[in-house]
Formats: structure tokens, C-alpha cells, sequence
């Protein structure tokens, strides 16, 4: 078994550089890296600009080539425009409004007052009196693009702000600044989880098809809000910073051919109108995460995976609350047990036995572990480096990758958390709406949706695949759970009830 890899995985991408990171050990299940400061919204985006990147790279003449033949882990170098002009006029830029609204006599006069003030001025923004007839008319146009940004009440750094993906020309790298305004790669908000949704997409099943879908779907410059980017940016070469892709262990996993099967699902509705279509991705591809993390723990430990019992909540669905609540607990904690158990494994391996009978038992140990997990031992007593190890790693794991399960059902509406009763899964209607666009391409009588989302996501809602997963459940209150689904359905306009006992979900966007 190589170093630092489980059995089955791919190798480290040599690009890779591990030095900085404490203890490598949850990468080793999950990979490097998801977590918990990125959003499903900025999983997505990362998603893209890699997408993007390699779509316009004339040294690839495919997006997806899938997994390299000799079974060594992709390797490539990606490019991201910063759009600096861009993210000055939409989120460092104080006085555009202020002028407008002045009593100014003239354009020329408003114009020149705001070359005056914005930093730049005059030559690096001239080129916008060129584009515009009016201030005014300028003035709207940002204010426009300005109503884009996806999450827009968080306060972050201008360079961390960003448009919803609807063209290539609003996608834009993110970084910190230097202290002399040069790039700080620091990987807090793009953290790599959308390389490894990258990766996924890219070693699916489903790749080739994708392909096509995603250059016309997503990569298209025609739309109205790409061309209003574009035309605030300047012409020529964007400026651009330059990443390494991250790593994802397994060659092969169900939630790969999932995920593209909800993406090509998505991209292939001709109904549904482009500005649309980012948020049922952004949800669905933060469900794939939960799953990949939740499988990938129940996996290592060797047990049957927890499904998701979704509450619909109310006072007639308690039972599904409480079940639904020990299943999220279950997850949380399958991830930390399967974590130990990766320590406990080593400690009982012939590299491990045979270390602690060397001459120099400690020095032995110490460069096993550093080689294994790339972790330094201080002066650990030997019989206490399995403790150690698993106390680091978990309480590494505990600040973030531990918190991506809570932290994304709740983002893209799978769960809700109450003061003093907890935290449990539950959908929003914008979920709801995603898992239908995706998997209902003709009406479905309501009973065979229910059990497809229990076979393609592990979801529980209803009396029938309830009374499966969970044997001893209150039917009742399964029932319940059941009808208020579809309650809800129809008040989105995706069920119809032709008779007592035929209920059908259906797809608007479906031609």
C-alpha cells in the first residue's frame, strides 16, 4: 500500500503539495479538500471556473476526458480571471450612484467627476464612455449586474463576491490581496471542494454526454447577463491566477454517476430558462456531497449506509422528526468513528508492529507516522501515538470537514435547526423543485418518485419506503409525512391528482 493513500485509492497527483497540512488523514477518505467555510454556492462556481478553464484552453480538447489510462490521478493546472475592473465597479465602488443622482449639468461632467474618484480613473475605465450614452444608463447597468451576486448578504472581501454563473464572463477567481495588491491563493472560500466536484463529473459514467451539455448549457456567452458582464469589463486579456487541481481517492463511486445524471438531467430541459438553472444545481451538487461524504463514512466503518428521513414538519409527523434526528446524529458521528478506525487499523498493521520493535523505537515511529499521515510526533510515549493520532485528526476534523454535512443540508435546504430541539433533515420547496426537475422526465405516478429518491439519494418521505428503511416506524405519521408532500407539490404546480388513488408528480420544464 503506498504511503499515504487507502487501499483502492489513486495516488497523490505529484502537483500536490501536502507539506502544510498538520495530519493527512480524512483526505485520505474524502479527499483534499471539502469544507465548511465554502458554500454549495461557491462549490458550484469553483465547479465552473475549472470547467470553464479547461474549455478554453487550447491544450485540452476536452472538458472531460475522464481518469488518465495508466490509473494515475489527474493532473492539471487551471486559470481563473480575477476581473478586476469588474469587481471594482460592483463591489468597491461608492460614488457611481452618489453622481448619478447629483445635480451634475452633463454627462461629460458626471463622467469626469467619476474618473476623478475611481481608482484607475480615467485610463483603465475610460473605455466605458465609449460602451455607454448616457451616465444614467451606465449607472443601471451595474446596479443590474450588482442584483447577480449569489449570496449577497454575507460579508466578505470584494475579491470573494461573486456573480450567479450565467456566462463565462462572470465567472472570476477568488483570493485574499497581499499587502502590495498581489494575489494571496489562501483557498478559504474556493477550498478545492469544487475541483473535487470537478473530479467527479469528470470520472462519471456519463462524462461524454455531459460534455456537449455543459459547453452549451453553461459555457455560452449569448446570454443577457453575460453580455451585460462583459460589456463592463475592458477587451483583451483578463487577467488571471493559477491553481492546481486538489485530490479525490476513488477511481469509481455511485455518487459520481448520480451527480452527472442530475446534472445532465438539469441541462438538458430546454424549458427551463438559463437563469434558473444555477440554483437546482447548486442544490443537487451540494446533495452529492452529503451523500459522497455520508456513504464514504459508512463505507470505512463497513456498515449499511443511514438513509435521509426527510420532515416535512408538523405536529402529525413527530415520530419522522425523532427518527430523522438520530439519523443526522448518526452521520455526524459515523464520520469521527470512521476516522478512528483508519487509526486503529494502522495501529494494528505489520509496518506499525514491526516499528515498535526496532532498535529505536520512538525514531521508527516517528518516521512511520510522518511517512503514513504526515503527522510529527513530539516525545509521545509509544503507547499513546494511536490516541494522539486519532485526537488530532478528529479535532482537526471537527472544525470543518466535520461541519460540511450540517453546514450544506442546511444551505441548500435539506435540513432545519431549531434552538433547544436540534438539528434534522427537512426540505425547503426550492430542494423539492430540484429533485423533481432532475428525475421526473415524464409524469410519475407520486409513489414511484418517492421511491426513487430513496433509491438514488437514500431520501425517506412516505409510508411505503418509510415502512422499508425503518421497520418499527409510526405509520401514521409516515402517512402524514406522505401527504404533506404532496400538499406541497401541488401548490408548486408539480402534481396532479387525476383520481383518489392516481397521483402524478410532473415536470414543467419537460418539452
Amino acid at each position: 500500500m503506498p504511503a499515504n493513500i487507502l487501499p483502492g485509492a489513486k495516488p497523490l497527483p505529484g502537483s500536490l503539495e501536502i507539506r502544510n497540512i498538520e495530519i493527512w488523514l480524512e483526505q485520505q477518505i474524502w479527499g483534499h479538500r471539502f469544507f465548511s467555510d465554502q458554500t454549495p454556492w461557491f462549490l458550484l462556481l469553483e465547479a465552473l471556473g475549472v470547467i470553464a478553464s479547461r474549455a478554453a484552453d487550447k491544450n485540452h480538447d476536452r472538458i472531460f476526458p475522464g481518469e488518465p489510462a495508466d490509473g494515475k490521478h489527474e493532473q492539471f493546472s487551471y486559470s481563473m480571471s480575477t476581473r478586476p475592473a469588474l469587481r471594482i465597479l460592483l463591489f468597491k465602488d461608492r460614488h457611481i450612484d452618489e453622481i448619478a443622482d447629483s445635480q451634475a449639468v452633463s454627462d461629460n461632467s458626471m463622467w469626469s467627476r467619476w474618473f476623478d474618484l475611481v481608482p484607475g480613473g480615467e485610463p483603465q475605465f475610460g473605455y466605458l464612455k465609449d460602451r455607454f450614452t448616457r451616465f444614467s444608463a451606465f449607472r443601471n447597468a451595474v446596479a443590474l449586474l450588482r442584483g447577480a451576486e449569489v449570496e449577497s448578504e454575507r460579508k466578505r472581501r470584494p475579491n470573494s463576491r461573486h456573480l450567479a454563473p450565467r456566462g463565462p464572463d462572470m465567472l472570476a477567481a477568488d483570493f485574499g490581496e497581499t499587502t502590495n495588491g498581489g494575489i494571496n491563493k489562501d483557498r478559504r472560500f474556493f477550498a478545492r471542494g469544487g475541483e473535487l466536484l470537478y473530479l467527479m463529473l469528470n470520472r462519471s459514467q456519463h462524462r461524454d454526454k455531459l460534455e456537449n451539455a455543459v459547453r452549451e448549457r453553461l459555457l455560452s456567452p449569448g446570454s443577457r447577463w453575460n453580455a451585460l458582464a462583459k460589456i463592463l469589463q475592458p477587451e483583451g486579456q483578463q487577467p488571471t491566477a493559477g491553481f492546481e487541481v486538489g485530490y479525490l481517492p476513488l477511481p469509481k463511486h455511485e455518487v459520481y454517476d448520480t451527480l452527472a445524471q442530475d446534472w445532465l438531467a438539469l441541462l438538458s430541459l430546454r424549458g427551463l430558462p438559463e437563469d434558473n438553472l444555477p440554483e437546482p444545481l447548486m442544490r443537487l451538487s451540494g446533495l452529492a456531497v452529503i451523500n459522497y461524504m455520508t456513504l464514504r463514512s459508512a463505507e470505512v466503518l463497513g456498515v449499511s449506509p443511514t438513509e435521509f428521513p426527510v420532515d416535512m414538519i408538523s405536529p402529525d409527523t413527530l415520530a419522522v422528526q425523532r427518527i430523522s434526528k438520530d439519523c443526522f446524529r448518526r452521520h455526524r458521528d459515523q464520520s469521527r468513528l470512521a476516522i478512528g478506525k483508519i487509526v486503529e487499523e494502522f495501529a494494528k498493521s505489520p509496518e506499525y508492529l514491526d516499528a515498535a520493535k526496532q532498535a529505536n523505537p520512538f525514531r521508527a515511529m516517528k518516521e512511520l507516522v510522518e511517512k503514513r499521515f504526515n503527522y510529527g510526533l513530539a516525545s509521545t510515549p509509544l503507547a499513546r501515538v494511536p490516541a494522539e493520532l486519532k485526537e488530532q485528526a478528529i479535532s482537526n476534523h471537527d472544525q470543518h470537514l466535520g461541519r460540511v454535512v450540517g453546514f450544506y443540508a442546511e444551505q441548500i435546504g435539506f435540513a432545519v435547526a431549531r434552538r433547544g430541539t436540534g438539528r434534522w433533515y427537512a426540505a425547503s420547496d426550492g430542494l423539492i423543485e430540484a429533485l423533481v426537475l432532475a428525475n421526473v422526465k415524464h409524469p410519475m405516478e407520486f409513489e414511484t418518485f418517492l421511491e426513487t429518491l430513496w433509491k438514488r439519494y437514500r431520501i425517506v418521505i412516505g409510508s411505503g419506503v418509510g415502512r422499508q428503511a425503518f421497520q418499527t416506524a409510526n405509520y401514521a405519521h409516515l402517512k402524514a409525512n406522505q401527504r404533506l408532500l404532496e400538499d406541497r407539490l401541488r401548490v408548486l404546480g408539480l402534481l396532479k391528482r387525476l383520481s383518489d388513488d392516481c397521483a402524478f408528480v410532473t415536470n414543467p420544464f419537460v418539452e
